[in-house]
């Protein structure tokens, strides 16, 4: 409000002023003026004001009235009332048009609002000036300020013509040399130098003792600063600087020449030379702060950021000065943005610890500014970098969703280094958090591929493989040609290992060793390929896999793997029965790992009837490994070696002296249950009883308890003097297991009659219920071998109604699926049947759900619902794709593409089962190949196939009979009798009485 003051200053003051400028009134009236005015005069504008208004209310007709209004409006601009105060200076000229206050009042009205930025208002409030009745002086300074406001608006022309209307009409008033000076200004905007130039030589000569005409050089100077010309700047300055008088000037256009170095870039060398310079010379000056502040800009600028950090803080503590041409509009903004710069050096310069205190010191400072959501970032940054992880994690964490600022644009990118904190505190689940906040927030790419890394790593850390795997696949796909691209695959693969998807890690593996065969994770990716077949039982691809770890030349280095892996290459060879192979891998084995290799070896060498080196391999481990949790188990199968070996006293000798040195547990029922046999198969039945009644005594809650009751079922049965009494001296569940498993043995060797009755008394008189669906069951599957069906059904629904808990139910339901489907001729209630049995069986029970799908089949392609019934056969394959049900399902589908005319299709998935299965499948998918092949008046080709059927499958007399059968008549299909009866008398005399051997005699008498 400098030029207000000024202003201020020209009018008339006093109670003499008052009384030259109105008749004398009332005392009353010239003390309250007078009293307002003193008020004024010691700025106590509020009051000041509201004297005048009372003057005024009071006085409305004193001749002093309007310079009261006057003076109440200069109050209210003072304490920055424009729009009040207007309304006062507007109400001034209107009631006293003709006062010589109305007209300053107005040019005092237009310069507020000029200041104020109030454009509109100002052009108008100046215009009224130019077109008023007073005094000629006014004019210039109302076009001076009517230029100054077209030239902030952006209309040159206007602004020329008002400054030269000043500068040539009115040569003599204050405002003139301005005029000139800003003519030069113009000129300078639009690049017309030379114009320019001669305003500002004008200015020289036209008036010399203006300030302006003393220093033209650093006048021109500062006006090509001002349009960013650095150039020029620093040519003016050179050349007209030793014209510079005054010290203030000297000391400026040093400044400027620092500066415009500083700011042409390329010259930071020279600009710092030359803030140095001016600081030595003009400290104290005007610039000083600015000066100062250039300096540090240069030093952070080549990186020499603790001598920055230091320059920005004088900057930031000094007491306020001039802020500097371009260094902002304040001094407080100076200061603002070297505290920033200061902290934003100490980081840069590695001082954490001193950053983070200085990034916090700015927020408390300046806790309004732009630049305050950046410092808490940067001060989470640091204490971060200083080792403080858990105080980083809460700074950060107030720049989350809804709290960081609006326009704050590194939130995203706080969240992300907050998640780096979390974990350094060790909150990982927090973190895991945080970083999918992070990438939800939008990170830039490159953030964004790490943090899916590092989120990878930490779910891999959290147990959570799955997600982890596929966080690293996306980081894979956001960055494939990113630095940890390669390590993204290992892990990846690896992830899905630890979630169980073992081939797609065993592919994530290879991939790997395909890219990247030396790379830093081909070792591990090596091993974990091993194990991700070795757990699909793919043994020999585990054993290359295994074979190519250890031959790397790293592979020693890692003592951990390398154990292990020659233990699973040896698990490997021992699995596919290449046992020599296994040994010598267990024989490499050292260290903690020596324990397993020589049970295996034991194991191996067992398996190839070397019980003798069985026996020395498992004594070693006993007698070397005192702690091993195999050394028991070693013990056990020393007596399981002498048991093979037939020395039947040494196997119980070593079985109990394992029982006597303190085994527990399943092995000790194990041992117990042993000794049973050894007794037996040594011809010492009653020793073996008591040795299998010790296992229902000691371990009845043990796995072994029902071998050990078919024991004593087996040694006692027809022993009279094992009877009611012997049964009842054991535990009423024992013995009832014991006439369980009599039954059950008596149902095994094919006394059906006997086993019958015998589980009819234990149903009567049992009330074991986890044997009882069991006995039903049985009873249902005797009565339906005897073709009693109505009481076979009778039994098996006993079992699905009153047993829901039993896992007697899913076979139950099978039993009589087929019931319905072979016997009944009833295919709806088989379905029924064969859909109980899926919902029954165990989820994870493969193959009691694939035999469900099967029969499914079964009975749908006997309701003729052939598509139905492919989809059933079809997941009978997924379910259990080994098993024997498996390949029965793939001939039923074969047999329904045969009848549905897909003949191609037949035969590809016949000639599939032969090769693949050496059971009963297999047999009938060889006879029935042939047969398609002959009907399709193939004969050659069906002989070709049928010929294998007695070789392949000699344990499939049936389906010999009808491949020698279909032979034959293939022969004949060749006009070839002479073979088509050798084939006949071959049936006749091989399989007399079958209805093959019938009806080749009846084909045979017809030739």
């Amino acid at each position: 409000m400098a030029v207000l003051f000024l202003c201020c200053a020209s009018l008339p003051a006093g109670p003499e002023a008052a009384r030259a400028q109105s008749p004398a009134g009332s005392s009353g009236a010239a003390d309250a003026f007078a009293g307002a005015l003193a008020l004024y005069q010691d700025r106590l504008y509020g009051s000041a004001q509201e004297a005048f208004a009372d003057f005024r209310s009071t006085f409305p007709a004193h001749s002093r009235a309007p310079e009261a209004l006057f003076y109440e409006a200069r109050a209210l601009l003072a304490m920055d009332k424009g729009a009040a105060a207007a309304r006062r200076l507007e109400r001034l000229q209107a009631g006293y048009p003709a006062h010589p206050l109305a007209e300053r009042a107005q040019l005092r009205l237009g310069r507020y609002f000029f200041e104020q930025g109030a454009d509109e208002d100002a052009r108008r409030t100046l215009r009224r000036v130019l077109s008023g009745r007073g005094p000629p002086e006014r004019a210039p300074e109302a076009r001076f300020l009517l230029g100054r406001l077209a030239q902030r608006q952006g209309r040159p022309a206007e602004a020329l013509e008002q400054f030269r209307a000043v500068s040539e009409t009115y040569p003599d008033a204050e405002a003139a040399p301005r005029a000139l000076y800003q003519v030069a200004s113009v000129h300078l905007q639009q690049g017309r130098t030379a114009e320019a130039a001669d305003a500002l030589e004008r200015l020289a000569r036209r008036y010399p003792e203006d300030p302006k005409a003393g220093s033209l050089g650093l006048a021109l100077a500062e006006v090509y600063f001002d349009l960013e010309r650095y150039g020029e700047v620093l040519g003016e300055l050179d050349q007209r600087r030793a014209a510079l008088e005054t010290q203030s000037d000297r000391a400026r256009a040093a400044f400027l020449r620092a500066e415009a170095l500083r700011r042409q870039g390329g010259r930071r060398s020279e600009a710092a030379n030359a803030y140095q310079r001016y600081l030595e010379r003009f400290a104290g000056s005007a610039d000083t702060r600015a000066a100062r502040y250039g300096l540090a800009l240069l030093r952070y600028r080549r990186e020499e950021h603790s001598r920055a950090a230091a320059l920005f803080a004088r900057v930031a503590e000094e007491a306020p000065d001039s802020a500097g041409v371009g260094n902002g509009d304040a001094s407080a903004d100076m200061r603002e943005r070297a505290a920033y710069l200061g902290a934003v050096s100490r980081a840069e310069a590695g001082e954490a610890g001193a950053a983070a205190e200085a990034f916090a010191a700015f927020v408390r400072r300046f806790p309004q500014s732009p630049r305050r959501a950046d410092a808490q970032y940067r001060r989470g940054r640091a204490l971060l970098a200083a080792g403080r992880p858990a105080e980083a994690a809460r700074v950060l964490g107030r720049l989350r969703p809804g709290e960081a600022p609006e326009g704050f644009e590194a939130a995203a990118e706080a969240r992300y280094v907050r998640s780096r904190a979390l974990r350094e505190d060790g909150q990982n689940a927090e973190a895991i958090a945080a970083l999918k906040d992070a990438l939800a927030a939008g990170l830039p790419a490159e953030m964004a591929a790490q943090a899916r890394f590092e989120r990878g790593q930490l779910l891999l850390g959290a147990g959570r493989p799955a997600e982890a795997a596929d966080a690293f696949a996306a980081y894979r796909r956001q960055a494939p040609e990113g630095e940890r691209a390669a390590e993204a695959r290992y892990y990846e693969a690896e992830g899905r290992y630890r979630a169980g998807a073992f081939q797609t890690a065993a592919r994530g593996y290879q991939r790997y060793l395909d890219e990247h065969p030396n790379g830093d994770y081909a070792g591990a990716a090596q091993y974990g390929l091993g194990w991700a077949s070795f757990q699909q039982a793919d043994y020999a691809a585990a054993a290359r896999a295994f074979e190519r770890f250890l031959s790397r030349p790293d592979a020693r280095a890692r003592s951990t793997y390398l154990s292990d892996a020659l233990l699973r290459l040896g698990d490997s060879y021992y699995a596919r029965r290449r046992f020599a192979e296994a040994e010598r891998a267990y024989a490499r084995a050292e260290g903690d790992a020596r324990d397993y290799a020589l049970y295996q070896t034991g194991q191996v060498r067992s398996r190839t009837d070397d019980l003798g080196g069985a026996v020395a391999a498992w004594r070693e481990l006993v007698e070397k490994f005192p702690e091993s949790e195999l050394r028991e188990e070693a013990r056990f199968q020393i007596g399981q070696a002498r048991f093979q070996q037939e020395r039947y006293d040494d196997a119980v000798r070593a079985w109990r002296a394992l029982l006597e040195g303190g085994a527990g547990g399943a092995l000790a029922a194990k041992a117990q249950y042993s000794i049973g046999d050894a007794l037996y198969n040594a011809g010492r039945p009653n020793a073996a009883a008591r040795a299998y009644r010790a296992v229902l005594e000691n371990y009845s809650e043990s796995a072994f308890a029902s071998d050990a009751a078919r024991g004593v079922a087996l040694v006692t049965e027809g022993d009279a003097s094992f009877g009611a009494d012997s049964l009842n001296a054991l535990s009423p569940d024992a013995a009832a297991e014991v006439r369980f498993r009599r039954a059950e043995a008596q149902y095994q060797r094919g006394q059906t009659d006997a086993a019958r009755q015998a589980f009819l008394r234990f149903v009567r008189t049992s009330s074991r219920e986890d044997l009882l669906p069991q006995a039903y069951y049985y009873l249902g599957t005797i009565y339906a071998e005897s073709g009693k069906y109505r009481e076979a059904e009778g039994y098996l629904r006993q079992v699905l109604r009153e047993y829901p808990d039993s896992d007697r139910r899913a076979d139950a339901a099978g039993r009589l699926g087929a019931l319905y489907l072979q016997t009944r001729g009833d295919p709806e209630r088989a379905l029924d049947a064969y859909e109980q049995m899926q919902a029954f069986a165990a989820s994870d029970a493969d193959r009691v759900q694939a035999r469900a799908h099967y029969g499914q089949g079964r009975a749908l392609a006997a309701l003729g619902r052939s598509a139905d019934a492919e989809a059933r056969f079809r997941e009978a394959t997924e379910r259990a794709p080994e098993s024997p049900i498996a390949q029965n399902a793939r001939v039923a589908r074969a047999r329904l593409y045969e009848d549905t005319g897909r003949s191609e299709e037949a035969q590809a998935l016949y000639r599939r089962v032969a090769e693949e299965s050496r059971g009963a499948a297999g047999a009938e998918a060889l006879y029935r190949l042939g047969a398609l092949l002959l009907e399709q008046d193939r004969p050659e080709a069906a002989v070709e196939e049928l010929r294998r059927l007695p070789e392949l499958f000699a344990g499939f007399p049936d389906w010999i009979a009808r491949g020698l059968l279909a032979q034959a008549r293939a022969f004949r299909a060749m006009d070839r009798p002479a073979q088509a009866r050798r084939l006949y008398d071959r049936l006749q005399n091989k399989f007399a009485g079958t209805e093959e051997a019938r009806t080749a005699r009846k084909e045979q008498e017809a030739l």
